[in-house]
Order: structure tokens, then C-alpha cells, then sequence
């Protein structure tokens, strides 16, 4: 893979600043299943304070959390509070450059994620 693929698209990077989650669909381990990376910033409380003064807090600073998540797909076209879900894998990344890191290692290039409301991402 060439170099570019491991640089945020700014639009990406902006939101990720911005305490927005973002989300890829990944191959699942069967058919049946449907699953995701999330990629979680840190920094609620702040955000959470900011959205109540009417302002958006970007944060070049923030940690993040990424997970990545197996599902029952049936279970998700209605509306079972209990998606079968299992957590396959768990990092965290202390900052931007941890978080291309971790997605090297997990070989999930920054331009494949999209903010989660546009996936069928349950969470």
C-alpha cells in the first residue's frame, strides 16, 4: 500500500477532532454476521459542555478507543435488544499517530472509515 492511503481525508480528521465517531464495515467471520471497526474520540464531558454553550470543541489532543465488532445481522433489521454481539478486538491510542498505528497494524486505511451515521452501524 502506498504511503497516502495512511493520511486522514481532512474532512475525516476534522470530524474525528470534533469528537465524531466514525465506522468501517469489515469482512465477518460468517455470513450471517455483519461487522465493524468504530473508532470512538475521547473527550465527552468537554464536547458535552461545549454543545451546551451552542459551540463544537475541535480537539487535535483527543485519545481514542477502537473496537471492532461482530454482529448477528438478523437481529439488526429489527429490533432485538440483544444484536448477538461480540467485541473481537480492543485498542486504544493515546493520540492521532497511535490511531494510524493501530489501523496499520489492523490494516484498515483512514479513507475507508465514514462517520458512523451514514453505515448501518448499530452503535
Amino acid at each position: 500500500m502506498d504511503h497516502h492511503e495512511w493520511d486522514w481525508p481532512a474532512l475525516k480528521l476534522a470530524a474525528l477532532r470534533l469528537g465524531r465517531r466514525l465506522a468501517v464495515l469489515v469482512p465477518a467471520s460468517q455470513p450471517h454476521r455483519w461487522s465493524f471497526v468504530h473508532i470512538v474520540p475521547s473527550g465527552r464531558s468537554a464536547d458535552e459542555a461545549s454543545i451546551r454553550d451552542g459551540t463544537v470543541r475541535s480537539d487535535s489532543g483527543r485519545s481514542f478507543l477502537i473496537t471492532h465488532w461482530e454482529y448477528e445481522a438478523d437481529r439488526l433489521e429489527g429490533y432485538d435488544h440483544d444484536p448477538g454481539v461480540v467485541r473481537l478486538r480492543r485498542a486504544e491510542a493515546a493520540d492521532e499517530s497511535e490511531l494510524l498505528a493501530v489501523l496499520r497494524e489492523w490494516r484498515l486505511p483512514p479513507d475507508d472509515f465514514d462517520y458512523s451515521w451514514d453505515t448501518v452501524d448499530p452503535g
